[in-house]
């Protein structure tokens, strides 16, 4: 993360010192409600940094991951780190809009991750078609984060809608 940082723009400088606690500990917030959905794909919708995707993938390795990324430098960034650390994972340069009617990706994930994408709203819209039959969709919340009324609240911070 520190030898990419400044060239890809995945995070705030001043995160860098922090990244352990503000990142990493806040994403592995869902491996709770992740573990208890069904064996399947996941998909991380606007990895960028591969937050939350990589902290996943790593503590659950047996879940194929889809690190979703439409900005190529990030996703050159997520294919090193991918390569580097042998995880169950895969790239893809595309836009959720875009995927969001390809037969590959609709209704294909047993989990959908959603980090700092979009409002609440919006992103469990971006994240619902592709959610197969018996999953969810996780959604990370802000402090003010107004939560549509289909959602539950399953941990402090995170959102969820099953399907």
């Amino acid at each position: 993360m520190r030898k990419w940082a400044g060239r890809v723009d995945l995070v705030a400088p001043g995160d860098l010192g922090r990244f352990k606690e503000r990142h990493i500990t806040d994403s592995l917030r869902a491996l709770p409600t992740v573990t208890s959905l069904p064996a399947g794909p996941g998909i991380d919708i606007g990895s960028g940094a591969g937050l939350p995707g990589i902290p996943l993938a790593i503590a659950e390795p047996s879940r194929h991951w889809r690190l979703l990324e439409p900005q190529t430098k990030r996703a050159a960034f997520l294919e090193e780190v991918v390569r580097t650390l042998e995880l169950n994972c895969e790239v893809v340069v595309r836009r959720a809009e875009e995927i969001a009617n390809d037969p590959a990706f609709v209704a294909a994930h047993l989990v959908v991750t959603l980090r700092a994408v979009a409002p609440p709203a919006a992103a469990f819209r971006l994240g619902s078609p592709l959610v197969a039959p018996g999953g969810a969709a996780l959604v990370f919340l802000g402090k003010a984060a107004e939560i549509p009324p289909e959602a539950d609240v399953v941990e402090e911070g995170i959102a969820i809608v099953r399907r």
